[in-house]
């Protein structure tokens, strides 16, 4: 994976000489502290080479296909950023007041729930071709969300999960 991350970021008119030098301290690693210490020492290297110097493959960082899965990412990113903000509001609160009494667990939970749920929702996104489907569907999702968190909340069904 190491030699896969190099030949993405390096450029081509470096990428010969430098892998053989990166290969022949491997060996002279292996040699001399064995496999498994050699290989967490060759992914150091290989990170360690991640410069702007090096880094410049225009072609394959500006290439159109990589641009159109960055496109279709940004919603992951931004279900990313709507859990973390989400999870940030307990936290803050907690320092204002004595009522909201979170656990390392309940934002574990609460992550889970939020991730899992823009998750499905990405997958519903991608999959599901009918818009009126795919509303259908993300509405049910959110449904599913707001039960789910009200039963771990106040306990509305009386599982052995409820809460307080």
């Amino acid at each position: 994976m190491a030699m896969a991350l190099f030949h993405w970021f390096c450029r081509p008119e470096f990428r010969e000489e430098i892998e053989g030098d990166l290969r022949e301290r491997f060996s002279y690693y292996t040699e001399e502290y064995g496999y498994d210490k050699a290989k967490w020492l060759f992914i150091k290297e290989v990170l360690l080479l991640f410069r702007p110097t090096l880094v410049g493959n225009v072609y394959q960082l500006t290439n159109y296909n990589t641009m159109v899965l960055t496109k279709q990412n940004k919603r992951l990113v931004t279900i990313l950023t709507v859990a973390a903000t989400l999870l940030l509001i307990p936290f803050i609160a907690m320092f204002f007041t004595k009522e909201v009494n979170w656990k390392i667990f309940d934002f574990l939970v609460a992550g889970v729930l939020l991730l899992g749920t823009g998750l499905l929702l990405e997958f519903i996104l991608r999959k599901v071709k009918t818009p009126r489907y795919r509303i259908l569907l993300g509405i049910a999702l959110f449904l599913l969300l707001i039960l789910v968190w009200a039963e771990l909340a106040v306990g509305i069904f009386g599982t052995p999960f409820a809460g307080s």
